[in-house]
């Protein structure tokens, strides 16, 4: 059955084509199935406001960007995978550490031209910011977690009993996404080009060094770097580019559960230009739709309040 879709399909495109009834950018908007049209229907960058969210989007905070009701502690599953969404609150440099003639910094991407939060980068931050968590609670006096437990569920420098298991975090349905674009890229690669999808999402930021004895741009020193755009409007609504993932916790407990937490609620920036207004992001924790990151996060610091008056 679903062969003779895609043979429908086929000869409906090539009769438009071959006829002249329809340009290329009005088939990439028609004839897509309804998960490609959403990427299409992303605004040019241009229509993207670039100021920081923080003028715009004020109230947006980590804690707000959840999913459903939240887990009681007591039905929570330690054995069972962590849903891990990150949003981008602000435009988003992840580099690829690549670039080209026309680029001086490029961000990942996979071979149909979607952007990705790759696992390794994402493990790297969480583990950051458990460093900044655990000095804070050092200094404060509350008893979280120390960097040694922090090392040993991370394998930071020695071996733990925990193993933690993350995958590539991809835009929600980039797997039907990515399927429609890889037929319309093989079927079609005059029109359909992986770069194509990839400028959907993402645009180029310019940046240059004032020559502080003229007051003027310094010679060669034009720099550019992509980024993706976000928020993105979806038809009238402005929402931010969620990327999603699986963690695996091997083997799952409350103490692993709830060091990852933290890590994840202080989790704030990734990526390049941090300090002019990229890479704000937001972290959270589901099972089966359901928030468990504020419930964990809640009763580590209640416990931790509470052994410091005691």
């Amino acid at each position: 059955m679903a062969k003779k879709r895609k043979n429908a399909r086929e000869r409906r495109l090539e009769q438009k084509i071959q006829q002249g009834y329809i340009s290329p950018e009005a088939l990439l908007k028609k004839e897509c199935s309804k998960n490609v049209k959403k990427a299409a229907a992303i605004e040019a960058p241009a229509a993207v406001p670039e100021a920081p969210l923080s003028e715009h989007r004020a109230d947006v905070s980590p804690l707000t960007i959840r999913r459903g009701e939240s887990v009681p502690l007591q039905r929570m599953d330690y054995a069972a995978p962590i849903r891990i969404r990150v949003a981008a609150l602000s435009p988003l440099a992840l580099g690829s550490g690549g670039g080209d003639v026309n680029v001086d910094s490029d961000i990942v991407r996979d071979e149909t031209g979607l952007p990705y939060f790759p696992a390794k980068r994402l493990k790297g931050l969480l583990y950051e910011s458990g460093l900044e968590v655990a000095e804070m609670a050092e200094l404060s006096g509350l008893s979280l977690f120390t960097r040694a437990d922090l090392d040993a569920l991370f394998q930071h420098g020695c071996l733990g009993e925990t193993q933690l298991i993350f995958s590539n975090l991809e835009l929600e349905e980039a797997a039907e996404m990515a399927a429609d674009w890889r037929y319309l890229e093989e079927r079609y690669p005059a029109i359909f080009q992986a770069q194509d999808v990839f400028e959907t999402y993402a645009s180029l930021r310019y940046q240059t060094k004032i020559d502080s004895a003229t007051g003027t741009a310094a010679d060669n020193s034009l720099r550019n770097l992509r980024v993706l755009d976000t928020p993105v409007r979806k038809g009238a609504e402005v929402q931010p580019l969620t990327f999603a993932g699986v963690l695996e916790v091997q083997p799952g407990s409350e103490r692993a559960f709830t060091i990852l937490a933290l890590a994840a609620r202080n989790l704030s920036q990734a990526g390049f230009k941090r300090t002019r207004g990229f890479g704000r992001i937001a972290c959270t924790f589901e099972q089966e739709g359901r928030d468990i990151l504020l419930p964990l996060v809640e009763k580590a610091l209640e416990d931790a309040e509470k052994g410091a008056l005691a």
